[in-house]
């Protein structure tokens, strides 16, 4: 009762649309996090990940064979104009270069882009092109999440300390373990517009910069909204946004954000269509869609309700779903489960909502912002 309260709160405030809009967010694509089931057992055998973590069991660099399977899944859908559900993609557009970096005594960062990842990690399939093929029949759509899901000078600092842990990761080609410095009260250094200084403050405007430069280059237009990693911004980081044309936030309900030099984060509510200081659009996240998080709770059941409640209030149901439920190089099962799952979900969606309009994010800002 409790949960369904915080539901129809949530969805009491901000702008209505007259239609029923489905958008479905999936972040993480493109970042590497667990290298392979080598890599984990040795990560996990050195304590520097704990396999309880979800994403420590199961996330993974996503393949040509993940994208078949959820594109099969979208593909077998269609509200009553015939149109499939899409997904919204929000992509990493790069991952350290490990290699530059040691041989640099880690005194300054180099990264590679997400497509020679792809190479590099699976030289034998055709990951970027399935990418692209998904496109195309316009069942999935990139949108911008950052350059790197990681906290660069954070993780620097680690490694030209020579801390152990982060150093025995660094030589597996990891970076995405516990952070068990007392001063991070996050536990990881995955939020990458987390600082401490003005200094990473500038790190972090041109790692956006040259994210959104890459993200054009590889997909031939531009990202019209983008999700901060771990859901860690704040106004200046709007800012950056702003002066490079963003104009649409996805969004957790609270956003977290730190004041420079304080090292507890703040939290600030959300409300869907609610325009900040740079007349940014704020999108929420509504529905809660994580098969893989908890393998105890009926996640259909847990969305359906999310989504009528947002109908109730007139809102669009915005499902957040990370990629770790739809890749199976650490585990072929829980990807299946997953897939399993949303098949169900859409199935119940459109049988009571035929009428129902799915929207990728940017389109959504769009109806937002012109409405």
């Amino acid at each position: 009762m409790r949960q369904t309260l915080k539901k129809h709160f949530i969805n009491s405030r901000g702008k209505r649309t007259k239609d029923k809009i489905l958008v479905i967010e999936s972040d993480d694509w493109g970042a590497i996090r667990i290298p392979d089931l080598n890599s984990q057992l040795l990560l996990a055998d050195k304590e520097l990940i704990n396999l309880k973590d979800p994403f420590s069991k199961y996330d993974v660099l996503e393949d040509e064979h993940d994208f078949n399977a959820l594109f099969s899944v979208l593909a077998n859908h269609q509200n009553s104009e015939g149109k499939n559900p899409i997904v919204t993609a929000n992509m990493v557009m790069a991952n350290p270069d490990f290699q530059k970096i040691k041989a640099d005594n880690y005194a300054n960062y180099h990264f590679e882009a997400f497509l020679k990842t792809y190479k590099s990690y699976q030289p034998h399939l055709s990951t970027y092109q399935k990418l692209k093929q998904g496109i195309q029949q316009e069942l999935i759509y990139p949108q911008f999440h950052a350059r790197e899901h990681l906290n660069v000078p954070m993780w620097l600092k680690r490694l030209k300390n020579k801390d152990q842990r982060f150093l025995e990761a660094f030589n597996l080609n990891c970076f995405a373990i516990d952070d068990l410095h007392e001063e991070n009260v996050r536990g990881n250094l995955m939020a990458s517009y987390d600082y401490e200084s003005s200094t990473d403050l500038k790190f972090i405007e041109q790692s956006i910069t040259e994210g959104l430069a890459l993200f054009k280059e590889e997909f031939g237009f531009h990202s019209k909204s983008t999700i901060a990693p771990c859901y860690v911004w704040n106004d200046e980081v709007e800012s950056i946004f702003k002066a490079k044309n963003v104009q649409h936030f996805q969004s957790s309900y609270l956003r977290k954000y730190n004041l420079e030099n304080q090292l507890k984060h703040k939290r600030q509510p959300m409300y869907m269509g609610k325009k900040n200081n740079c007349q940014q659009t704020y999108a929420i996240r509504n529905v809660l869609f994580e098969p893989t998080l908890n393998k105890n709770i009926n996640w259909v059941d847990k969305a359906m309700e999310s989504i009528e409640i947002a109908f109730f209030w007139g809102k669009p149901a915005i499902i957040g779903t990370h990629r770790i439920n739809y890749v199976g190089g650490l585990s072929k099962d829980n990807r299946n489960n997953s897939l399993c799952q949303l098949d169900e979900l859409l199935y119940k969606v459109i049988k009571k909502w035929p009428e129902i309009q799915f929207l990728n994010s940017e389109e959504l800002g769009k109806t937002y912002n012109n409405g």
